[in-house]
């Protein structure tokens, strides 16, 4: 009696398409709540030299605000020596065998913290993944913050995300 082989995977180019997706945008609350819920994410600036950065960062919320840590020579800690700079902080999550996923953008003004307690909370929350002393503080002040997801259409919504 012959065995019956497993039939081919297709080529990468040939895969089976996903069926419908449905792009849903992602009330306030439930974006805080996915901000929250990841250890980094990345800061994106307009440097010195009017170029894009974007530095991934560990973070932690404090309110409505996002703080971080870097070291003293950084590059954001170096843009943000005077004063505030405009500034975008992104995190996301994607979940490739469904095909979904979810991102939130807050907006705001990065700055260097000096209010005592947040600072010591920062350090105290923040384990960075990077080597090295990061004690330099830095907050996003957020004004606006959106998010989007993509999931199988007719997907029920866990309102709790």
């Amino acid at each position: 009696m012959a065995s019956e082989a497993e039939p081919a995977a297709p080529p990468p180019d040939r895969e089976p398409q996903p069926g419908p997706r449905a792009l849903q945008e992602i009330d306030v609350e439930s974006c805080r709540r996915l901000l929250a819920s990841v250890r980094f994410g990345r800061v994106a600036v307009v440097d010195d030299d009017d170029r894009p950065l974007i530095v991934v960062l560990n973070h932690a919320v404090d309110g409505h605000d996002v703080l971080f840590r870097t070291t003293e020579d950084s590059r954001l800690a170096r843009l943000t020596h005077d004063g505030a700079v405009p500034a975008a902080f992104e995190v996301d999550a994607t979940f490739p065998m469904e095909h979904s996923g979810w991102s939130v953008i807050a907006t705001g003004s990065l700055l260097r913290e000096g209010h005592p307690a947040r600072w010591a909370r920062a350090r105290a929350k923040i384990r960075t993944w990077a080597a090295g002393e990061r004690d330099v503080v830095l907050r996003l002040e957020v004004d606006g913050l959106t998010g989007r997801r993509i999931r199988p259409a007719g997907a029920v919504i866990d309102a709790g995300l």
